[in-house]
């Protein structure tokens, strides 16, 4: 019985065993395992975009994509990166560039700053958004064909926008005038990511970055959410279509620029991806 016994316990030890033992790098998407990944692609945001520059008192906020009907998506190219330094560790490195214009006859009066933009005549609008992020995480996984990590990183934005069209001098005239701000600056977050592989051609990939905090003249929040699938084409190659999401919250408060943005990005993302 204690022979009949071990045999029936080493025969069911083996057959949970046997799966993760011929479990190898080769069995799952490359992505779980390469030093090196390279997405190149275009990315399709929809902008949602609001503004409030505060002159002697503070005024409403002006919502661009309602008020000034800026084009409805974009079309930038978006780079991403990836290292893996170490047995567990990794950096990220991401840029895109947004830039909308837009143009209505005002229904309204605009406030920017101390200038009023008159309703009834046509005004023009331009935004450039540019973003690039670091990251640094280590991986936590315990399963070959799972990735999930921590860490942390900064998003470095670049944001410029100006407003231009007929003001309001005093009751009887007006004339043409061009208004701006811009501003730059850092926004570190933390952050994590999973990825998910069922097979050597597919992975599933998901990765979220927050923040909320005050930082210098800026105070405000931050998400940067990004998830979808790739498809290993070849050896080294694959394609890669995944949802991503930006949005941010910000108060500002410089000598050049005081008041709030509020922006989201929110769109489909395309890449061609390359690992080695």
């Amino acid at each position: 019985m204690k022979v009949l016994t071990r045999v029936i316990t080493a025969f069911l030890l083996s057959l949970l065993s046997s799966p993760a033992a011929a479990q190898t790098a080769d069995d799952y998407h490359p992505f779980l395992s390469d030093k090196f990944n390279l997405d190149i692609g275009l990315f399709w945001p929809a902008i949602d975009y609001t503004l409030r520059v505060d002159g002697t008192n503070p005024e409403d906020e002006i919502d661009f994509d309602k008020v000034l009907r800026l084009d409805d998506y974009q079309t930038t190219p978006s780079i991403n990166f990836r290292w893996r330094f170490g047995k567990k560790w990794s950096f990220w490195g991401q840029y895109w560039d947004t830039d909308t214009t837009g143009g209505a006859v005002l229904t309204e009066d605009i406030e920017w700053e101390d200038v009023v933009f008159k309703a009834g005549t046509f005004a023009n609008t331009g935004i450039d958004v540019k973003v690039a992020r670091a990251f640094f995480g280590r991986e936590f996984s315990v399963s070959p064909k799972h990735e999930f990590g921590l860490g942390l990183g900064f998003h470095w934005m670049e944001l410029g926008t100006f407003l231009e069209g007929e003001v309001i001098i005093d009751d009887a005239t007006t004339e043409f005038q061009r208004v701006n701000v811009s501003a730059d600056f850092p926004m570190p977050n933390i952050g994590g990511w999973y990825m998910y592989s069922w097979s050597p051609k597919w992975i599933f990939q998901s990765r979220l970055d927050w923040l909320s905090a005050s930082i210098g003249d800026y105070s405000g929040s931050l998400w940067d959410v990004q998830a979808g699938i790739n498809y290993q084409v070849f050896k080294n190659f694959g394609i890669g279509l995944y949802y991503k999401g930006y949005r941010i919250n910000l108060d500002v408060d410089q000598s050049d620029w005081r008041g709030k943005v509020t922006m989201a990005q929110l769109g489909p993302l395309l890449t061609l991806t390359a690992t080695w």
